[in-house]
């Protein structure tokens, strides 16, 4: 594929992506907490939003920074990214910068820079940005890795203005991998934030296919146990065409959504796509894209 070739397509994606975010917006008073909400603390970078949220098993690079920082040693790679998204019913927005560098032999460390906005009507609202710092070594078939995060939010709750932490683990053997999760420690709950635990299984190569499967639960209110599965496959065509899909049920409230996303990827380059659509209430989606520069 001619790097002109990519080009035109990796346009076409976004435009698109833009376009029907567009069409689609619409404010009918939906809040940022609300059973289902895509925001603030739903959403992943564009590789996992495109799984369904299913990615903790096979997170590398930037993704990782959200999902599992464990996952930031496992490619060799210098990158930037940005991300962007926008959620059609609530008329939210986020965009996210990140940079890894993972070209050390046994460590990785990233930097994570999010923007949100989301929720329309009036006690619903929550705006701010969290920055953080992620870390990672791996011994053997051991993966380990931190990521430290300072949040300052706005909302009907008040302001928060917090450090939080995320540790895992990542354990890979031939073509299965199993993870470990643990976001969001910290020594108080902080809303829209909660303490929750992810554990992920997955199979596949990374220049072939993945199918992975996580089960994330949310630890903040141990009377009301609430909890998630996600599930996503993704197919690699010649190391250069990717195409996911996913689907996340959230088992406490009963609300389906799945996924879809695509990638192209060149020696430099990387574009990304991914749409989520919710399946129970009112229509809710959410597109996101993303545009990664390799560095080294």
């Amino acid at each position: 594929m001619s790097a002109h070739s990519t080009r035109r397509i990796g346009a076409a994606i976004c435009l698109a992506v833009l376009s029907l975010a567009g069409a689609s917006a619409r404010a009918d008073g939906f809040k940022a907490d609300d059973p289902g909400a895509f925001f603030p603390g739903q959403v992943d970078l564009t590789r996992s939003s495109g799984m369904g949220g299913a990615h903790s098993a096979i997170a590398t690079g930037n993704d990782a920074l959200l999902v599992n920082p464990a996952g930031l040693s496992q490619t060799r790679r210098y990158h930037f990214q940005f991300d962007g998204g926008f959620d059609s019913r609530s008329n939210g927005r986020v965009y996210s910068l990140s940079v890894v560098d993972s070209s050390s032999i046994s460590a990785g460390s990233g930097l994570l820079f999010q923007n949100w906005a989301s929720g329309v009507s009036p006690d619903g609202r929550a705006s701010g940005w969290l920055g953080g710092v992620g870390y990672s070594y791996y011994t053997g078939n051991f993966f380990f890795g931190g990521m430290t995060k300072y949040l300052r939010f706005n909302g009907s709750y008040g302001e928060i203005r917090q450090f939080v932490q995320d540790a895992g683990m990542l354990v890979r053997t031939g073509d299965f991998a199993w993870s470990a999760v643990m976001q969001n420690l910290s020594t108080s709950a902080v809303p829209l934030f909660p303490l929750n635990s992810t554990i992920g299984v997955a199979w596949g190569s990374d220049t072939d296919w993945h199918l992975a499967v996580d089960y994330k639960t949310d630890l903040s209110d141990l009377d009301h146990w609430k909890h998630r599965l996600n599930s996503g496959i993704e197919i690699i065509i010649d190391r250069a065409w990717v195409l996911r899909g996913g689907y996340s049920w959230d088992i406490t409230h009963s609300i389906g959504a799945w996924s879809l996303g695509t990638s192209i990827v060149t020696e430099k380059l990387g574009l990304h796509a991914a749409w989520r659509r919710r399946l129970q209430g009112p229509l809710d989606q959410f597109f996101e894209f993303g545009l990664t520069f390799y560095l080294e």
